[in-house]
């Protein structure tokens, strides 16, 4: 019974022992090749342990920055921060990415990645748009290097959502400045705005409101002008006054 007991006892020490071993950061580590912490950074990520690969994927490009494996480890990086919703780390780690290794072949995911993670953060109309703009500029970037891929199909339309967004807002603004009777503010926004975004969903909306805005400022006959474009553009809205 003693003998059993102290061989439990040694086989509970030695479990504890090998997983301290095993749960040791990464950092602390020595011995381990760029090879290394590139092959535990991707087998986590397959697992789905995003951190534990963000971590390896990290610790690669501070001890190897020089490496032929950086920017993949750079571009697993940013794809596992990503996965795993850390948004501002995610962003940073995509510019890293795109800003060393301008030639690298991953350079078009990792636009149309930082698109994506960007276009998931964007805040509804009437607040700040930076966000929608950012996106637009990635999926832009992207469409300029893969410009007839399956893709592109999907970043244009990504696009075309998130343009709508900044008609959406600047409809918003419009109608702000009618509301408080600044006819000349909501006549110029509205003509920007119509010029800016001709081909949105929300289009019409803003011909709308431009009419409204020249017509409270007496300017009859431009109000008119703008209706026409308005019912010959888009018959289902049929330029009538509001």
């Amino acid at each position: 019974m003693r003998r059993t007991r102290l061989f439990l006892a040694a086989g509970a020490a030695l479990i504890l022992l090998f997983s301290s071993g095993c749960s040791e950061k990464l950092s602390r580590q020595t011995g381990l090749t760029d090879a290394d912490l590139l092959a535990r950074g991707q087998k986590q990520a397959e697992r789905k342990n995003y951190g534990a690969a963000s971590e390896a994927f990290q610790v690669l490009l501070e001890r190897f920055p020089t490496s032929p494996l950086a920017a993949r480890a750079q571009f697993g990086l940013a794809s596992s921060r990503m996965a795993n919703r850390e948004e501002i780390e995610a962003e940073v780690a995509f510019d890293d990415f795109l800003r060393l290794y301008p030639a690298d072949p991953k350079i078009p995911d990792a636009l149309l990645m930082k698109g994506d993670l960007l276009a998931r953060q964007v805040l509804s109309p009437g607040r700040d748009q930076g966000k929608t703009r950012a996106a637009i500029k990635a999926y832009t970037l992207f469409l300029e290097r893969e410009k007839d891929s399956p893709r592109a199909l999907a970043a244009s339309g990504k696009i075309r959502e998130l343009r709508n967004r900044l008609a959406l807002h600047e409809a918003n603004v419009v109608k702000h400045y009618l509301a408080r009777k600044l006819y000349d503010s909501a006549e110029a926004r509205a003509r920007w705005a119509v010029a800016a975004y001709p081909d949105v969903p929300a289009a019409p909306a803003l011909l709308a409101m431009l009419a409204q805005a020249l017509e409270k400022q007496g300017k009859r006959d431009e109000a008119e002008t703008v209706r026409k474009t308005l019912a010959d553009k888009y018959p289902e809205h049929g330029g009538k006054k509001r």
